[in-house]
């Protein structure tokens, strides 16, 4: 009889947590540029994209069972983003004492100290 693996997130919290890759680009273009960018491009452009990433995927994220791609075009004319951080509470705070297993600094993406 064979048994299956159990994952971290079984033994911490009871189940199997859904976890999602996000990957989000966006193609700007210049300020000023004069050139008609519609309906047939647009479309084009995008079955491109969405093709590669399908090509891709199997091979470099294998976990995966579904791709959810959302594609806008739109005139910014005005935006307006910023991150506001919040007050640190129980609720959105994580310490050693709350049983987590802390993250090796390897394992994270982003600058090392």
């Amino acid at each position: 009889m064979s048994r299956r693996p159990v994952h971290l997130d079984e033994i911490l919290f009871g189940v199997a947590s859904h976890r999602v890759l996000t990957l989000s680009f966006e193609f700007h273009v210049p300020e000023g540029l004069r050139s008609n960018i519609r309906g047939a491009r647009l479309e084009a452009a995008i079955a491109a994209f969405s093709s590669a990433v399908h090509a891709l995927a199997p091979a470099q994220f294998p976990w995966a069972d579904r791709i959810v791609m959302r594609s806008d075009w739109s005139y910014r004319w005005s935006e307006n983003s910023k991150v506001i951080s919040l007050a640190a509470t129980p609720d959105n705070t994580v310490d050693d004492e709350d049983g987590v297993i802390p993250l090796d600094p390897a394992d994270t993406l982003g600058p090392r100290s």
